[in-house]
């Protein structure tokens, strides 16, 4: 009779649901330089995203703004428009007439000054 060989186990007789790993450093040592140049990828890629995004939020941002000047432009020169209006003598004399019932002087009514030297 021939002997019995028994084939021989790769892995090590363990308790139920324990395994050996091998070869997990020698993985992790391949894999970080990967992972660090694709981190640096990933960096220079959102740092370009971001910028690209801020520009974008910058330009709406002005666009506002200009639109809002050239607003306030236009309301200004209509302000001063009405002010020229308002302070026009034709209008305050009309104004001083109708509701303060105010006349032109007759003569003698004015006395004129001179002016101290």
């Amino acid at each position: 009779m021939a002997p019995r060989v028994r084939a021989a186990s790769t892995q090590q007789e363990l308790p139920f649901g324990v395994r050996v790993r091998r070869g997990k450093q020698r993985l992790s040592r391949d894999l970080k330089p990967i992972l660090f140049v694709g981190g640096i990828l990933l960096g220079g890629l959102l740092l370009y995203v971001w910028q690209h995004v801020h520009v974008v939020r910058l330009s709406y941002q002005l666009e506002q703004l200009r639109a809002a000047r050239i607003t306030l432009i236009q309301e200004g020169k209509a302000l001063g428009v009405e002010l020229g209006r308002l302070r026009s003598v034709r209008r305050v004399e009309e104004m001083a007439r109708r509701k303060l019932g105010m006349v032109n002087p007759v003569p003698g009514q004015v006395i004129l000054l001179e002016e101290p030297r």
